[in-house]
């Protein structure tokens, strides 16, 4: 801005000339300035003479932390001031459960735009990725309205941050198909002469499918267990009677051949544990999808002018209008099968007619009514300045000189 100034107090106040402190205040008031008095880790900066105890360090570690959160708010151009509160527990001796981190955002908005909700999910998760052990989901947000932004209970806002930004979302969707379908068939018909309405039908349900399938042609071996066993079995049966003599250690006697018999067994066995294939899905469909698209449009017809300058109006014709429609469907995806509606109509637009031109009054003396403005304030000026003269400055002129008389 170019304006001279000057240090004074310590670097605490800025000394600048007296016609431009006005200016100045302005200026730095469209700029928010000055910010705030929000403390933050210099606080650890002031030394004391005793030591602090346990209780004050605590303390002003959370002022500090709030501090410079509340600073990097306040550099977000939507944002003209922030105020954060923490809330951290403190773990109890003897206790296993400790409850969880909450913090509170009070955000004045600078202008009327406001904050959208990836601006709202940014600041949650710019103080649950500075604090320790704080969800975004535990971060409660409002403006300086008194409007809930977010409601930091702990969860997703499904049924009711979530909801808003689908309205939002199907709000934007409707006004887009809109302008689409008018700028489509105004480069035909003519700029201004085709309405447009669409109507999404939105399913807010969140729906999740679990699903176990089994398939019997897809056996799979899961184990075999194979037993092999094989027995073999020899008899002998002799001829003669058996005898002491035969029976003596040193008895040399010729054995009669007797008959043989002999047997063997082979026996195996297989067992196989087969394994039916199994597919599990889980399916979670998010609330959004569009069930229906009904759109309307409305299309004037065509105008002749007669050599008199009068206007006669034709209606379109049916392969126009069906010509149109079909347009129409192909921009939007149309779905028989979803249910989806067009229609599309020929109506006259009303014509609108101007209010008639007042004719301007002729001026007088060629002065216009600002010049009569200008006039009567030069006038009143006059007058003032007259009264000023003949009843302060003449009787202080008439005391001051010497042989004058009060007035």
């Amino acid at each position: 801005m170019n304006i001279p100034y000057e240090l004074a107090g310590n670097g605490t106040q800025v000394m600048v000339p007296q016609e431009n402190v006005l200016r100045l205040r302005m200026s730095m008031a469209e700029e928010g300035l000055p910010a705030g008095g929000s403390i933050g880790y210099e606080i650890f900066d002031r030394t004391e003479a005793f030591g602090p105890t346990t209780f004050v360090q605590n303390i002003n570690r959370v002022r500090a932390l709030e501090g410079e959160l509340s600073r990097t708010i306040r550099t977000l151009k939507q944002v003209r001031e922030a105020r954060v509160h923490l809330v951290l527990p403190q773990r109890e001796v003897f206790t296993r459960e400790t409850s969880e981190a909450t913090a509170s955002v009070v955000l004045p908005i600078r202008g009327a735009g406001g904050l959208d909700d990836q601006q709202i999910a940014a600041i949650q998760h710019l103080l649950a990725a500075a604090v320790p052990d704080l969800h975004p989901s535990r971060v409660s947000v409002i403006d300086d309205q008194g409007n809930l932004l977010a409601s930091g209970t702990g969860e997703d806002d499904t049924a009711g941050g979530s909801s808003q930004a689908l309205t939002d979302y199907r709000a934007r969707y409707e006004a887009g198909l809109k302008l689409a379908i008018e700028r489509l068939l105004e480069s035909t018909i003519g700029l201004g002469r085709v309405r447009a309405e669409v109507t999404a039908d939105l399913d807010l349900e969140q729906v999740v499918t679990n699903a176990e399938e089994f398939d019997p042609d897809g056996q799979v071996a899961r184990s075999t267990q194979t037993v092999a066993e094989t027995e073999q079995n020899s008899d002998t049966e002799g001829e003669q009677p058996v005898t002491v003599a035969e029976n003596l250690p040193e008895a040399d006697v010729a054995q009669p051949a007797g008959a043989r018999s002999s047997s063997a067994i082979d026996r195996s066995e297989e067992t196989v544990n087969y394994e039916i294939s199994k597919t599990v899905r889980s399916l979670t469909r998010a609330p959004g999808a569009f069930k229906r698209l009904s759109v309307a449009v409305l299309v004037d017809g065509t105008y002749t002018t007669a050599e008199d300058g009068t206007k006669a109006y034709t209606p379109r014709s049916a392969e126009d209008l069906e010509r149109y429609a079909t347009l129409v469907r192909t921009a939007i995806g149309f779905d028989e099968g979803r249910g989806d509606q067009v229609g599309v109509a020929n109506i006259q637009f009303a014509q609108i007619e101007l209010p008639p031109k007042v004719p301007e009054a002729e001026a007088l003396l060629g002065l216009e009514k600002a010049d009569y403005l200008a006039l009567a304030e030069i006038i009143g000026f006059v007058v003032v300045g007259a009264l000023i003269v003949l009843l302060v400055l003449r009787p202080l002129v008439g005391r001051v000189l010497p042989g004058g008389h009060p007035a």
